[in-house]
């Protein structure tokens, strides 16, 4: 096969793949998916959603978000279903997410299917998630208010007049505790004594009980009889009174649980009593998850305002008979800088010239030193390594350009549909200096481009006009061809 059929059926191989790329991307119908049917719902708000967003039925996918638009204060969305998908009286959607930061999409609750199939034209309820900023202010107050209780506790136990405080306590339950052992010690005999009465008294209860238990059923009985006569009333007080009295037994056990624990110094009050340290502790612990929730915050920000561009572009030479193709991305960090990285099949690789000097001695014993040039081509495979800068409609770029040192300039004309492209790099090679290349770039759709331009005109043997063409999609559709991706390898 000839080099120029070589670079036909590569072509056609690339046109093929792209012809895949578009209609998955593009969710063109075909096939069982033809014949879609379209259902529109109203959301008070769609943030994070985006066009060929999924939709589906149980988590599983029926179809994408074909059109967003504001209706009045609303937002209106226009759903494209599968056909075999049926919506009954009650259906309604919601816009969700897969997991906490995942991708948004919309799942679709189509009713009972025992109640009547919904007429065509019907416009959806919609209902939208709490919003994740609004989660983050709410643990921004919490954590305001966390931060005026430590004030307070600072402001109350801090410095050295709460340390006085503390030891001021401190003291005198050291004192009472001393004094309570000392007036024991000096009342042994009338403690025992007094445990002598309690013991008469045991005994004496031990004998009246009965006779008080039989007083205590006489009053019961007459009790009951005037309970007989006011029943309703004296059901509710009854009642009133054991949930008040079960309020009140529950509130001591939790208070005797409570005094307990801070007077051993348990707990976090027990250990504010009882340690300055643990104040201290608790004080930083609270600075830092305040610092911490700010450090999240700005992350997640910041993250989220990151974009990322793929392509892959191949494109021919025809004087060379040769090709090169690119495949990598951009990282856009912020609407004015990026970052390219791009792996550069190159046809001709890297030029090195070589002088050797090569002395001979002859058998008469003279010697004859001439120098040898020697040619080396080597990196056949290269890299593009670049920053770049956005200024009005004229990107700047600098760093690697196919494993050499250079610069870029990029034009944009037409609202963006052109782009007109300088660039400069191997200064250093051997052979005209440096390596220029002149490219005019077409977008046919948001997605596809093709490309025409010449390559290092300044070198006759490697001067050749370029042809090509190319896709690129953002880390969106790149999220939504995987999804599909997965989807046909479930099945």
């Amino acid at each position: 096969m000839s080099q120029t059929a070589k670079v036909g059926a590569f072509m056609l191989v690339a046109l093929v793949i792209l012809a895949v790329f578009i209609i998955k991307i593009e969710e063109i119908p075909f096939g069982a998916k033809a014949g879609r049917q379209m259902v529109q719902a109203e959301f008070p708000s769609v943030a994070g959603l985006d066009e060929k967003s999924p939709v589906r039925i149980a988590g599983v996918r029926v179809g994408i978000v074909e059109k967003i638009e504001l209706a009045g204060s609303r937002a209106r969305v226009t759903l494209s279903l599968d056909p075999q998908v049926r919506l009954h009286q009650g259906a309604w959607a919601e816009v969700t997410s897969l997991g906490m930061l995942g991708d948004k999409y919309i799942e679709l609750h189509p009713g009972s299917p025992e109640a009547p199939q919904l007429p065509p034209g019907v416009v959806l309820s919609g209902e939208s998630p709490v919003a994740f900023d609004q989660v983050l202010k709410t643990a921004g107050e919490i954590g305001g208010d966390i931060k005026e209780v430590t004030a307070s506790l600072r402001k109350a136990l801090g410095g050295e007049a709460g340390a006085a405080k503390l030891e001021e306590i401190l003291e005198n339950i050291r004192q009472l505790t001393a004094e309570t052992r000392n007036l024991v010690a000096a009342n042994r005999a009338d403690v025992d004594a007094t445990i002598e009465n309690f013991r008469a008294f045991s005994a004496t209860l031990r004998e009246e009980l009965p006779k008080l238990a039989e007083k205590l059923q006489k009053l019961a009985d007459n009790v009951d009889a005037v309970v007989a006569e006011n029943r309703s009333n004296v059901s509710d007080t009854i009642a009133n009174l054991k949930d008040l009295s079960g309020r009140l037994r529950t509130s001591a056990d939790n208070l005797n649980q409570i005094t307990t624990k801070i007077a051993k110094g348990e707990g976090t009050i027990g250990k504010l009593v009882n340690d300055e340290e643990t104040v201290n502790n608790l004080n930083s612990t609270l600075k830092s998850v305040e610092s911490g929730v700010q450090s999240l915050k700005n992350t997640i920000g910041r993250a989220e305002r990151w974009r990322l561009d793929v392509t892959l572009r191949t494109e021919s030479l025809p004087k060379a008979d040769d090709s090169r193709s690119a495949f990598g991305f951009d990282l856009h960090t912020t609407e004015r800088r990026f970052f390219r990285l791009e792996l550069v099949d190159s046809p001709y690789g890297r030029v090195r010239n070589t002088r050797e000097t090569v002395t001979t001695t002859f058998p008469d014993g003279h010697r004859e030193t001439y120098v040898q040039e020697k040619q080396k081509i080597t990196d056949a495979s290269t890299v593009n390594a670049q920053i770049g800068y956005h200024l009005g409609n004229t990107t700047v770029r600098a760093g690697l350009f196919e494993s050499e040192g250079g610069f870029g300039l990029d034009h944009a004309l037409l609202q963006n549909k052109l782009k007109l492209t300088l660039e400069a790099y191997d200064f250093n090679r051997d052979i005209k200096p440096p390596h220029l290349r002149l490219e005019g770039r077409y977008f046919l759709t948001p997605n596809i481009f093709a490309f025409a331009g010449w390559d290092d005109p300044r070198w006759s043997a490697r001067s050749s006009l370029l042809v090509g063409a190319g896709i690129t999609w953002r880390d969106e559709d790149l999220k939504y061809l995987l999804g599909t991706a997965a989807s046909f390898g479930g099945k």
